[in-house]
């Protein structure tokens, strides 16, 4: 837990003097949500004001907030298109989004309003979804009788970040004010985004390039994956290099990746400049020539603030393609699709072009009101209060949601994130030395076909089989597993619509017919089948 209190007091006690008291929400998930929090926090009491932030994940009983926390960070390391299908789930059915707020309530209010109660708060304000859904539906509730702030980090504007309960919703820019308004009907005010003044302030460039042994021709482009290190850093790296550039790579708190990225460099004989956690961003940003990001996060906007020119490459999932194709629309960035793509953006965004004069001009045009100053004169407006019946149906109804979210988690990307981390995972055995596997995908024609059959056994492989095509050619497969060749479990096999177009199951369907599919293939090969390999 996290506080920021102009001065020391008494846990039960309001601060003294004439001063508002503004108590931020945010969450320690990844540093954009926590940036924008200590930034407003700062400007609040810089200005004669009283400030405290606090971390939602610790309003949640036992640890719940922590394990959130780890399986986010596991999910977008490991298993990116599960999140991504998450993520957009929320924006095909939105209705289903009083539920969740309905459940974060639940476990977290009775924390949230002691916060309000202890610190005596005017206004409280939130820098974090699920921090929105809390606060919208305790204003709602009757149970919040201060003003209650959002302001949107992101540039895109999820469903779960908005809620008819909150009073102001403040944004980065005017087309995300714009979404949280009409998903809303509460007032939206595109202030910019919480970025410190230190970015717009820094000097020291021909020191700062001269310290990174960066020679006056060559251009620089600062490289980031946010503070968790997440995306394919590396590859991005190899294509920025490729581009003529000199990446000036900032690894985050992850010491593993900064490890990983230096012998990378080092092994592919690329020039770059590798730094792990730093304090001297500012520094940084005024030393290069564009910046070359995959979130369209706090980063982004703190480049902006500095006049940095902002390209997007290999976006991660969910928020990270909607904020920067969101940027790239609104013309504060540009997001490259391809390696190509990416060095016409360097060539142009690194030189003292007109388009690099644009961008820039966009991305500082941002910065058009003190967020600070809406937050300490927000009202209180009035609200609708929720339904009796059409409360309890909903929490019913979010009950049969958990239950199948925990079923849809545990059928696909609980699976995925367990492979990925090695559970059911065939490894080398310890001292084996160079081995390689090899497993051959066969249809049933290949299966049937003697010479095939006898290339297999000659190279001593494992065949990845399906069930379609098992029971397609059981007679074959049977004689292959007599052999003594290795069966390895395909999954059930695509199926075909009328049309001739592949059809697509239900997670939960493909799952079953997945463990269908090990059983035939073991009573039609006749010996158990231990190894998964499907062909997604």
């Amino acid at each position: 837990m996290r506080t920021i209190r102009s001065r020391s007091r008494g846990a039960g006690s309001a601060p003294a003097g004439t001063g508002r008291r503004v108590l931020v929400v945010s969450a320690s998930m990844g540093a954009g949500h926590d940036g924008a929090a200590r930034e407003l926090a700062r400007r609040i009491e810089a200005a004669g004001h009283h400030a405290e932030v606090r971390d939602l994940l610790d309003a949640g009983p036992l640890r719940i907030g922590a394990a959130l926390r780890g399986g986010y960070e596991l999910e977008l390391r490991h298993a990116p298109g599960a999140y991504d299908a998450t993520y957009r789930l929320w924006h095909r059915v939105p209705w289903l989004c009083p539920l969740v707020a309905w459940l974060v309530c639940v476990l977290t209010r009775r924390r949230v309003l002691r916060w309000v109660r202890r610190g005596g708060a005017d206004v409280v304000v939130s820098t974090y979804p699920l921090a929105t859904l809390c606060l919208g539906r305790l204003r709602r509730l009757g149970r919040l009788r201060v003003p209650a702030v959002n302001f949107i980090t992101d540039f895109g504007v999820h469903p779960l970040w908005v809620h008819r309960g909150i009073d102001l919703h403040l944004a980065v820019h005017a087309e995300p004010a714009a979404a949280a308004a009409a998903r809303t009907g509460r007032p939206a005010v595109a202030c910019g985004p919480l970025v410190g003044a230190r970015f717009e302030q820094a000097d020291g460039r021909a020191a700062t390039r001269t310290e990174l042994a960066l020679a006056d021709a060559d251009r620089a482009v600062l490289v980031v994956a946010g503070s968790w290190g997440v995306g394919d850093i590396e590859a991005t790296i190899t294509d920025v290099a490729a581009c003529g550039a000199v990446p000036v790579v900032v690894c985050g708190r992850d010491a593993t990746l900064e490890r990983r990225v230096r012998n990378g460099v080092a092994s592919a004989g690329l020039r770059a400049v590798v730094i792990g956690w730093t304090d001297r961003m500012p520094h940084l940003m005024v030393a290069c020539d564009a910046l070359v990001e995959n979130a369209g996060g706090l980063t982004a906007f703190e480049a902006m603030r500095a006049g940095l020119p902002v390209i997007s490459y290999r976006p991660i999932a969910g928020h990270g393609v909607e904020n920067t194709a969101a940027m790239h629309a609104a013309g504060v960035s540009t997001l490259a699709t391809d390696r190509a793509a990416l060095a016409e953006a360097i060539t142009v965004l690194a030189a003292d072009s007109a388009t690099r004069r644009g961008q820039v001009a966009a991305g500082v045009a941002m910065f058009r009101a003190d967020g600070p100053a809406l937050v300490l004169g927000a009202k209180a407006l009035p609200v609708a209060r929720p339904r009796l019946v059409a409360a309890a149906a909903g929490r019913a109804a979010s009950v049969l949601v958990a239950l199948c979210g925990a079923g849809w988690i545990g059928l696909t990307s609980g699976v995925g994130v367990a492979a990925a981390a090695g559970a059911g995972v065939a490894h080398a055995p310890a001292g084996g030395g160079n081995v390689v596997y090899l497993g051959a995908r066969l249809d049933a024609a290949e299966l049937a076909d003697p010479s095939v059959a006898a290339a297999v056994e000659s190279l001593h492989a494992s065949v990845v089989v399906d069930a379609r095509t098992a029971a397609a050619a059981p007679g074959a497969l049977r004689s292959l597993s007599a052999a003594g060749v290795t069966v390895v479990d395909g999954g059930a096999g695509w199926r075909r619509d009328a049309d001739g177009e592949r059809a697509h199951p239900a997670p939960w369907n493909r799952a079953e017919q997945d463990v269908t599919a090990a059983g035939l293939l073991a009573r039609v090969a006749g010996a158990p089948v231990s190894l998964f390999a499907p062909g997604r």
